[in-house]
């Protein structure tokens, strides 16, 4: 797969818009999840962004009753 480099601004409210050809070449469509880690250390943080199927599936379903 290609490297695909996009720059997209912050807002007011903290929100990043994901650019159309990041979105297609990721699958990424609404209502799907997305995981967000950051990682490194110092004044170089790692970010990275993963479709979370099976993270979605977990946060998707209600609790079990009795826990």
């Amino acid at each position: 797969m290609a490297l695909i480099r996009v720059m997209s601004k912050v807002d007011k409210e903290g929100r990043i818009a994901l650019p159309i050809n990041l979105r297609r070449a990721a699958g990424l469509r609404e209502g799907r999840w997305v995981e967000m880690k950051i990682g490194g250390s110092g004044r170089k943080p790692d970010i990275r962004l993963t479709p979370g199927r099976a993270v979605g599936r977990r946060l998707a379903k209600p609790p079990k009753k009795g826990n």
